[in-house]
């Protein structure tokens, strides 16, 4: 899939496994906004997040918020808690419609324990496909509102990243 020049986002298919659950994969016809969900997932290297569909933005984005990460329900979500040196997940959400009422399926994983060092190198190889991904059209922006969003998502995207980096 090619990024579009007029959209400031990225939409693919990714591939998301837990155990023996298949969530999300190339050829199921979904499509999710990967630049978005790289930086919802960079966040979750830094501070915990508690997966709940009702009331917040999820972890991999269906992407019709644009750059606000805002809007649309359509989303993967997870609990990621970071203790000591591990970084724990559960809860694994798939919202597969705009109703939270009959579109959301739970994967039944009870747990996944994870270093902090794997966890992060994890994170950083998806935010740094996911940027090679996005540079590969030259974007046009439209207004200064769009012009002010797209360079605070990529303040905040590369600020995450280096630290991760370096």
């Amino acid at each position: 899939m090619e990024p579009s020049k007029l959209d400031l986002c990225s939409h693919g298919e990714i591939y998301i496994r837990v155990k023996d659950h298949i969530i999300t994969k190339d050829g199921l016809g979904e499509e999710w906004g990967i630049i978005e969900s790289a930086l919802a997932l960079l966040r979750t290297v830094y501070k915990d997040y508690e997966c709940d569909p009702e009331n917040g933005e999820g972890l991999i984005l269906h992407g019709c918020g644009a750059m606000l990460m805002m809007g649309c329900p359509i989303s993967i979500h997870w609990s990621v808690k970071h203790l000591n040196d591990q970084v724990i997940l559960s809860n694994f959400i798939k919202i597969k419609s705009t109703s939270l009422e009959t579109g959301i399926k739970r994967f039944p994983v009870d747990k996944i324990v994870l270093s902090n060092q794997l966890y992060n190198e994890q994170i950083v190889s998806f935010a740094l496909k996911a940027k090679s991904f996005f540079n590969q059209s030259k974007k046009q922006i439209s207004d200064e509102y769009d012009q002010e969003m797209y360079l605070k998502f990529w303040e905040e995207y590369d600020s995450l990243l280096n630290n991760l980096l370096q």
